[in-house]
Parts: structure tokens; sequence; C-alpha cells
């Protein structure tokens, strides 16, 4: 059997790899997961992502889903974040719903499917280009899905007493990094929380296919979870090795930031709380 090859962050808390994460997944043991957390691409047209065809972006979703059927334990969960589909026609530009797309891939994969909930987000901002002053359509809320592997035993019905409401929200919360001038589509630390609060207990192991600039992993670490991560873009494993070796030693900025060119020195907010009434 092939060898993962060696991680490009590695750490007591967890690891990384810059790699795909379908190739990745592969060779991971089966069963080793207890939650499967992620935003994939939303395939929007922001300047990191490729166009694709919307045949090409359904099979990198379901590609993505099969494999992490495979490494998340029966009983476990998948939550996944994401927007609607633009189909771009100049000023016919439209938008695909995506949750029954979703739902049909997660089910062929092998996934039960439990619930849709809405993340109400912040109201984008004037000079964003997908706010309501452009001719985009506007999506100002996102979905998280959450899907369940079959077996395991008694399914966790946690959120009925933790955050049992439909819409989940952070509005008027924001990163608590200075990540966002660099990664524009990274979610919220507080909305992570709300997931590994519900879905995970202490020592589980969180993996996110799509890691981005880390976030999932900074978090999981913080809750005393173990995350591991797969990224394909050597800009956002710089990120999210600087966050999560800041994080390491108690930074209260990035580190090394001057030296690497990548982040400007800004010192963080505090971290986000779950709020009271989770």
């Amino acid at each position: 059997m092939q060898q993962i090859p060696k991680p490009y962050y590695s750490e007591p808390a967890g690891s990384f790899w810059m790699l795909d994460c379908v190739q990745g997944m592969k060779l991971m043991a089966e069963n080793s997961c207890q939650l499967l957390c992620t935003s994939p691409p939303y395939n929007v047209g922001k300047e990191y992502e490729e166009k694709q065809s919307l045949g090409d972006y359904l099979k990198l979703l379901a590609d993505f889903m099969d494999a992490g059927f495979r490494v998340v334990q029966k009983g476990g969960y998948a939550v996944v974040n994401y927007s609607d589909y633009y189909i771009f026609e100049g000023m016919n530009t439209r938008i695909l719903p995506m949750t029954y797309l979703y739902h049909m891939i997660a089910e062929r994969c092998g996934w039960q499917n439990l619930c849709t909930r809405f993340w109400q987000k912040n109201f984008a901002s004037l000079t964003d280009p997908y706010t309501i002053a452009s001719t985009l359509p506007k999506l100002e809320i996102e979905y998280l899905s959450v899907f369940r592997k079959p077996g395991g035993g008694k399914e966790k019905v946690r959120e009925q007493t933790l955050h049992p409401h439909a819409v989940w929200s952070t509005s008027g919360e924001y990163q608590s990094t200075p990540t966002l001038k660099h990664h524009k589509a990274a979610y919220p630390e507080s909305l992570v929380t709300m997931i590994l609060t519900v879905y995970t207990d202490d020592g589980d192991k969180v993996i996110d296919p799509f890691f981005g600039s880390g976030t999932t992993g900074v978090v999981a670490k913080r809750m005393g979870r173990k995350y591991i991560g797969f990224e394909l873009m050597e800009e956002y494993c710089e990120l999210a090795k600087i966050r999560l070796s800041q994080q390491e030693f108690g930074l209260k900025v990035p580190f090394a930031t001057r030296q690497l060119g990548i982040l400007d020195v800004i010192p963080d907010k505090k971290p986000v709380k779950v709020p009271d009434d989770f």
C-alpha cells in the first residue's frame, strides 16, 4: 500500500498535507476520524478558484464525499458548509440551488442526510464584488448540511439541547485573525466552534479535506480535538502553519510574518467564545 507523504506541518495536535484531498484520504486508514468538517470551493468566480463546468464541479464534490465516507468511522458525521452555484453568463448570471444536489451526492456515497441549517453571516461590504451593489446574484446566507455514516450505535442528539435552531448565526462576528486579507473565503472560528461542540467529544479526530488557512485545525486544537487537513495551495499552507504555530506559542500576533511577507502584523482580537445562548 502506498505510504502517505511527509506532512507540510505536524505537531501533537495534528497534521496537514499539501496534497489533493481525495488522494490523501485514499491513503488514510478507514474509520479513523469522528468528524469531517469542511467548506469546499464554491465556484463563485473568486480569484483563487479554477473555473469549472457544473459537471466537473459535481464530480469534485462526489469524489471528496466518497473518500470522506471511507475515513469517517461508523456513526461519525460530516458537516459541510457550502453556497449555491454561480452560472456565469454576463448580465444574465444566475445561481443554481445546491442543497438537493449535495443531498443526492451524499446519499449515493452512503451518507445519511440528517439536516441542513442556514448560516447567517455578515452582510457583504460595499467594496466586495459579491455585495448588493453588484450585478451578481446575492448570497447572504450559506448552508450547513449534516450527514451521518450509518452504524456505530446511538446518534448524538446534543444539538437539541446545545443549539436547536435552524439558523446558526455569526452575524456581527469577524474572523479573529488577519487571515481574511489573504483568504477571503475563510469561515469564522465561532462557526467551527459550534460544529465541534455539537458533533465531537474531547480527543476526537476532525478531518478538513479543504484545509485552506487552517481554521478547522486552529479550533480543533483549542478545543482538545485532533486535526487532519489537506490543502493544494502553498500560500494557504503557509497561512495555516503560521496560525497553528502562533497558537502553539501563545503569540498575540502572526509569527515571523515580516520575514515571510504573507501577513501584516496586526494584533489578534480576543478569541471568539461560544455565545451564552448556544
